[in-house]
C-alpha cells in the first residue's frame, strides 16, 4: 500500500482509527478489553460486526487474497448467444419478408411479426442485440441499393469493372476522371438555429446569390492544367444539368481538356445525356413510320413494306447495333479513351471527392472581397489551388480500393475454378475399345 493514493473512503477508514487511538490515550487505557479483537476493530472503524466476519470469511476463501467484491464476478450469459442458427435464419428472412411486403422494419414491428409466426420468442433488447450478430445496420431507408442491383444497372457495372480493371493492371493509360457540379456564389446551403416560431424562419443564407456550374478534369498528378470551366448557371431549374449541353461539353471537351492531356488517357465520365450523343439514332416507338423504315433501307434491312410500324420496330430491335457516341469519336481522335461509370455509383468517380474539399474551403473563405462574378471565379481557383496533387493521389487511391473492392464481390468470388478431372483408365479403356 505504500506509496499508492488512497481512496476518500480509506482515508474516512484512517481518520477513525485515529479518532479511536486519540479516545484510548485519552482515556489511559483500551475501551474494551484486549481480549475482544472483532469488538474492537468494529467501534475503531464505525462498522459492524457482521461486516469483519463476511471479510474473515472471504479472505479465507481466497487463499488470503483480497479483491474487490463484484469484480471477478462472472457476467450472466445473453439469452441472444443461445440462439441457434434456424432462429437467425428466421429473423433473417423474416426481414427480407417484410421488406418485399413494402412494410416498415423496425424492432417492435419485426418482434411482432416474429411472435404472430411463432418464429422466436425474444424481448425487443434481445431482438437489437442480435440484428447487427446478423449483418443488420439500422440506418435511413433508401432505394439505391435496390436500384444498383437492377439487372441492366449490375450488367453495365460488371463491365466497367473488368474495363476498368484491364487499363489498370494491362495497359499505360493514364486514368483521368472528369465531371460536372454546381455551387452557389453565397456558399452551399448551410444549417442555422431555429425553433417552431416563424420568427426563426427564413430563407438559408446558401440559397442566397447565383448559381455557377463548374467543370474539371484530374488525375493523381492533379487537375489538369487549363481545364477548368465555371459559368453562371441562366436556368431556374433544382438540376443543374439543365445549363449543360452537348455545344457546350464538346467545346470544353476540344478546347480545355483534350489539347492539354500530356499522354494517352483513359477519361472516366458519368452516363449523363450530353456525354452520350448518339453517332446515330435508332427508332424508337415515338418514331414516324417513314423514319422507321428509313432506317432500314440505310441499314440494307430486308423487310417487307406492307408490315406495320410494330412489325417494322420489332425488326429493328433484332437488328439493333450497338451505341456509338459522338463523344467517344471525338476523343479517340485524340488518341484517348473513354469509360464511363455505371448509374447511381459516383463513388467510381474520383473528381467527387476533390468537389467536396473545394467546396468546404469555398464555403469557408467566400465573402472575403464581395461576391461579384470576379470574386467567385478567384475564389473557386483559390480553392481549385487546395487541392493539390498529394490530395488528389489520396482521392484516387481511396476510388481505386472502392472499385477494387466491388470487382474483388462481382467478379472474382463469382468466378469458381473450373476443375477437369483426367482419369488415365478411362482414357485407355476408350482407346483399346476403338
Amino acid at each position: 500500500m505504500k506509496g499508492k493514493t488512497l481512496s476518500s473512503q480509506s482515508q474516512g477508514l484512517v481518520l477513525s482509527l485515529l479518532n479511536y487511538f486519540q479516545q484510548e490515550k485519552d482515556n489511559g487505557g483500551p475501551l474494551l478489553p484486549l481480549l475482544a479483537v472483532q469488538e474492537r476493530v468494529a467501534q475503531a472503524l464505525i462498522i459492524s460486526l457482521s461486516t469483519i466476519t463476511r471479510i474473515q470469511r472471504r479472505l479465507s476463501s481466497n487463499d488470503n487474497v483480497l479483491r474487490s467484491p463484484g469484480k471477478k464476478r462472472p457476467r450472466k450469459k445473453s439469452k441472444t448467444t443461445d440462439l441457434s442458427d434456424a432462429v437467425r435464419h428466421n429473423i433473417r428472412d423474416t426481414v427480407y419478408q417484410m421488406y418485399s411486403e413494402k412494410k416498415h422494419v423496425t424492432i417492435a414491428n419485426l418482434n411482432k411479426t416474429l411472435k404472430e409466426k411463432e418464429l422466436a420468442s425474444i424481448s425487443n433488447s434481445s431482438l437489437q442485440r442480435v440484428l447487427p450478430t446478423i449483418g443488420f445496420k439500422y440506418k435511413k431507408d433508401g432505394n439505391r441499393r435496390f436500384l444498383v442491383e437492377q439487372s441492366s444497372i449490375a450488367l453495365l457495372r460488371t463491365k466497367f469493372l473488368r474495363s476498368y480493371n484491364d487499363y489498370v493492371n494491362t495497359s499505360s493509360y493514364q486514368i483521368v476522371f472528369m465531371d460536372e457540379a454546381w455551387k452557389f456564389s453565397k456558399g452551399s446551403p448551410k444549417k442555422s438555429w431555429q425553433d417552431e416560431s416563424i420568427k426563426s424562419v427564413r430563407r438559408p443564407l446558401g440559397f442566397q446569390g447565383k448559381r455557377f456550374i463548374v467543370v474539371h478534369a484530374g488525375s493523381e498528378k492533379g487537375f489538369v492544367d487549363g481545364a477548368s470551366l465555371l459559368f453562371s448557371s441562366q436556368s431556374k431549374s433544382a438540376d443543374y444539368h439543365g445549363d449543360m449541353n452537348g455545344e457546350t461539353f464538346i467545346k470544353w471537351l476540344k478546347e480545355k481538356l483534350l489539347c492539354n492531356l500530356e499522354e494517352p488517357s483513359v477519361i472516366i465520365m458519368d452516363n449523363a445525356s450530353y456525354h452520350s450523343i448518339l453517332l446515330e439514332k435508332t427508332p424508337n416507338t415515338s418514331s414516324p413510320k417513314k423514319e422507321i423504315i428509313d432506317w432500314l433501307v440505310k441499314n440494307e434491312i430486308v423487310f417487307q413494306p406492307t408490315l406495320t410500324k410494330v412489325e417494322l420496330l420489332n425488326i429493328v430491335k433484332r437488328n439493333r447495333k450497338e451505341k456509338k457516341y459522338l463523344i467517344d469519336q471525338i476523343i479517340r481522335s485524340y488518341g484517348h479513351e473513354v469509360l464511363r461509370t455505371p448509374p447511381y455509383q459516383c463513388e467510381f468517380n474520383a473528381i467527387e471527392l476533390t468537389w467536396a474539399n473545394a467546396k468546404q474551403y469555398y464555403d469557408r473563405h467566400i465573402g472575403r472581397c464581395g461576391h461579384s462574378d470576379e470574386n467567385v471565379l478567384a475564389m473557386w481557383n483559390e480553392a481549385l489551388s487546395q487541392i493539390t496533387p498529394e490530395v488528389w493521389k489520396k482521392c484516387v487511391k481511396h476510388t481505386h480500393d472502392v472499385i477494387l473492392e466491388w470487382y474483388n464481390k462481382t467478379i472474382t468470388r463469382e468466378i469458381e475454378p473450373l476443375i477437369i478431372s483426367f482419369d488415365s483408365d478411362s482414357d485407355t479403356e476408350s482407346n483399346s475399345s476403338d
